[in-house]
């Protein structure tokens, strides 16, 4: 009886069980170093949130419109706004890469009566940096500003729309978009393999949700991470429009036939409306999304809907809660001074 026989290996040579035996070990060893990198990725992660959350811990508050009430947010609102400005330049370099489009549209219910500090001072701002840049810039503001806000805001301290807000600021688009009805990127499409995901919503979502809020709505997205009923298929065969916002594109507590992206592809059956919008997102968050993901959808035109809070948001301690970049940000020394002053030298 050979040596296969007798470790089990009925049939082979003695070399044979040594080459089998190698194998399985040779896998083993596989096995165990992976395990291993899986679970060092594991502590990394981990250790990584861990700090995360001590930055939190130490910094918990998140000013917004204190930041303008305060002589001393001078010089550190100047800093927010270099960050506004320095990633809507990152986001038009990616566009104009892609041939695409790129459009600026100021949509906001703080406005007129209902006016904040951040929209007072940011939504001028970003008219003269879009100008500045040679970005088309539409300001929705004084349209918004005629309409009560009960009737267009579904929780004013939020911002998001109620169905007549988004059949609203559905209508203002629309006469955006009917200027662009030509727009075509020049850029030939992609051969390579498209990613999975082109937006940052979990795929295949659908769920009734009410948040607490006690207004129920139903969530629904495609298997490619959009709110959408469907998913974007290649060649495309119609001029597509990506939408870039935070929660004013991405429309929670509505149904889907009632977002502000579903009533544009109700109008416009002639093109492809692909909402990519999640809320609190701010610029750096639409820019990096647009850069890792939805680029590959291929748009022909690209609307970003923003307005002045998105520069206050740039402040490190709303980064840390909510940006889609996956790093910790510590305070500079004008954040830290701010913070200080704010609310610890009391």
């Amino acid at each position: 009886m050979n040596k296969g026989h007798l470790i089990g290996f009925k049939g082979y040579s003695g070399q044979g069980v040594k080459n089998v035996v190698a194998v399985v070990l040779a896998v083993i060893l596989l096995g165990c170093l992976a395990g291993c990198k899986g679970k060092q990725r594991t502590i990394n992660e981990m250790a990584f949130q861990a700090r995360k959350e001590k930055v939190i811990d130490d910094f918990p508050k998140v000013p917004h419109d204190e930041i303008l009430q305060q002589i001393s947010g001078n010089r550190l609102y100047t800093e927010l706004q270099g960050r506004y400005k320095a990633s809507l330049i990152a986001l038009k370099t990616e566009t104009d890469y892609d041939c695409t489009k790129l459009i600026v549209v100021i949509a906001t219910p703080e406005v007129g009566r209902n006016a904040t500090l951040a929209n007072t001072y940011g939504i001028p701002f970003i008219i003269k940096t879009c100008d500045n840049l040679g970005l088309d810039c539409y300001d929705l503001s004084e349209k918004m500003a005629t309409k009560e806000l009960g009737d267009i805001a579904l929780f004013p301290e939020e911002g998001v729309w109620t169905k007549q807000g988004a059949a609203f600021i559905a209508a203002q688009l629309a006469e955006i978009i009917d200027k662009y009805q030509s727009q075509k990127s020049s850029k030939d499409p992609s051969k390579k393999p498209k990613p999975a995901l082109f937006g940052d919503l979990p795929p295949n979502v659908d769920e009734v949700l009410d948040k607490e809020k006690a207004t129920v709505y139903h969530l629904k997205g495609n298997a490619q991470g959009l709110r959408m009923g469907y998913n974007i298929s290649f060649p495309k065969r119609k001029q597509r429009i990506l939408i870039l916002g935070d929660g004013k594109v991405f429309n929670p507590f509505l149904d889907n036939p009632f977002t502000v992206t579903s009533l544009l592809q109700e109008k416009y059956p002639d093109k492809e409306i692909i909402n990519a919008g999640i809320v609190n997102y701010t610029i750096e968050d639409f820019e990096s999304l647009y850069r890792e993901r939805a680029r590959h959808v291929e748009a022909d035109l690209v609307i970003v809907c923003t307005d002045g809070g998105d520069i206050l948001d740039n402040y490190f301690s709303q980064r840390n809660r909510y940006s889609r970049n996956p790093q910790i940000y510590l305070p500079t020394t004008v954040e830290e001074d701010f913070y200080d002053q704010l609310y610890r030298n009391k």
